[in-house]
């Protein structure tokens, strides 16, 4: 059976200029490795200390990004204000 594809509005799929913050802060609440993340997005270590150093992620990859942090029930760390979501210390 194939995997149910979830379709978020096309604002989403840009990601947001604090983007690597939210990345730091869901794999904080995840409590998952940079490797175990990597996994489980199906890229390299590599990738993610790209996105974590500045680089935006492909919309492809950003989408995979949203459908895991779904599955975790924490979209909210990636989609809403950091202040939101318990914000990072120190910002």
């Amino acid at each position: 059976m194939p995997r149910r594809r979830n379709h978020y509005p096309r604002s989403t799929r840009t990601p947001p200029e604090d983007f690597a913050q939210r990345l730091e802060r869901f794999k904080e609440v995840s409590g998952l490795s940079w490797r175990e993340l990597a996994r489980h997005l199906r890229i390299s270590p590599v990738t993610l200390w790209r996105w974590r150093n500045g680089v935006r992620p492909h919309p492809r990859h950003l989408g995979a990004l949203y459908d895991l942090a779904e599955e975790f029930g924490l979209l909210g760390t990636l989609t809403t204000g950091i202040a939101d979501c318990g914000g990072l210390a120190g910002t």
